[in-house]
């Protein structure tokens, strides 16, 4: 996987970002896309010192689009334990969570059902993470944890990253952390999917995401 910044992620300071820190080369219309952008929230995030970093670029992602993209749509997905979506309005105030997990699996199934919703939309996945997964949906609605890994657990979360690829929908990846597991992983997600992997420092993390949006604009198929 390639990088971008420098090493050691044990920034905490908070990173501030607006639509207005960007802006947009093109003027040409383009298709509506659609974006997914995928956040962990498990409480290494926290301990890391990472959480306040990705919690902004989720904002100045809704910004951007809002801004300079309002016929694109967005949804942001937070995954611990299991997913959930995050609006806009509960961002500001949202938390990590002191759960064990990272359910990456359920949170692909969610961006999946949102892109189904869009199929005359281009679609943008991003991802931000600072752990390989180690929990995935259950039959029955629960989650399911174990550490290492469980062979099921990366099985299940391959297969969504399957279909995504089957969706034209490739998946950025950028890492928190250089964990050989999450490295191992994510290298697969790549070589499975055609997405890029890039190592991010938490105090740039919201430079590199939201340009990295802005390539995937100016890349749009149509």
């Amino acid at each position: 996987h390639r990088g971008v910044g420098g090493r050691g992620a044990g920034g905490r300071g908070g990173v501030r970002l607006s639509a207005a820190d960007f802006e947009v080369g093109e003027t040409q219309r383009r298709a509506a896309a659609a974006v997914c952008l995928l956040i962990d929230l498990s409480y290494s995030m926290h301990l890391r010192g990472t959480w306040g970093a990705a919690k902004q670029t989720a904002l100045a992602l809704h910004a951007l689009v809002r801004s300079r993209f309002p016929q694109d749509s967005i949804q942001v997905i937070g995954f611990s334990n299991y997913a959930r979506e995050l609006r806009e309005t509960d961002l500001a105030a949202l938390g990590w969570d002191m759960v064990q997990g990272t359910n990456l699996h359920h949170a692909l199934i969610l961006a999946g059902r949102y892109l189904d919703r869009r199929p005359e939309h281009d679609p943008v996945v991003l991802i931000v993470t600072d752990g390989e997964p180690t929990a995935h949906l259950r039959r029955d609605g629960q989650p399911s944890f174990d550490w290492p890994p469980a062979p099921e657990t990366l099985e299940l979360t391959l297969a969504e990253v399957d279909k995504m690829t089957r969706r034209h929908a490739r998946l950025n990846v950028f890492m928190l952390a250089e964990d050989e597991g999450l490295s191992a992983f994510v290298d697969e997600v790549a070589r499975r999917n055609g997405g890029r992997v890039l190592y991010a420092i938490p105090e740039r993390l919201g430079e590199f995401v939201v340009r990295d949006f802005l390539r995937a604009r100016r890349q749009s198929r149509r």
